[in-house]
């Protein structure tokens, strides 16, 4: 399964192509719902001064890291409901993988890591999707 990939390892040769095919399941399947924004994907709009083509590459990767864990939920609990908490755990846990590979810095997720350690990264996450929810207004689709 292309999410174990990601899981194992994220910077391997096979992780661009898992990545391609969680994120391609996440928007054809119907069994399972994703919600993807700003708030979801807080880091999308930072840069990190890296080359341009590994700074791609590891926004890439943590967006399917992001959607890898937030569907895997959805798949183990049977219930396609998008699940941002598992999303953005799964995306700290790549993003540590990630810096072992060269150094650079996402305040963004660092915020997110810092709420995990508080033990408010949950309810930030449901306080998201609530958000989300009472917003009528047209979201693009996620690409």
């Amino acid at each position: 399964m292309a999410i174990s990939v990601l899981e194992k390892n994220i910077t391997s040769p096979d992780a661009a192509d898992a990545a391609k095919t969680v994120v391609v399941y996440a928007q054809e399947s119907d069994d399972v719902m994703v919600d993807i924004g700003p708030e979801q994907l807080p880091w999308v709009s930072e840069k990190w001064g890296l080359e341009k083509s590994r700074e791609q590459n590891n926004q890439s990767l943590l967006l399917a890291a992001f959607v890898a864990g937030n569907i895997r939920s959805q798949i183990k609990n049977d219930k396609a409901e998008d699940d941002t908490y598992s999303g953005w755990i799964f995306a700290i846990d790549a993003y540590k993988r990630l810096r072992t590979k060269g150094a650079f810095q996402s305040p963004a997720i660092d915020s997110l890591k810092k709420m995990e350690d508080d033990g408010t990264l949950l309810q930030h996450a449901k306080d998201v999707q609530f958000k989300d929810e009472e917003s009528d207004a047209p979201r693009p689709p996620f690409a």
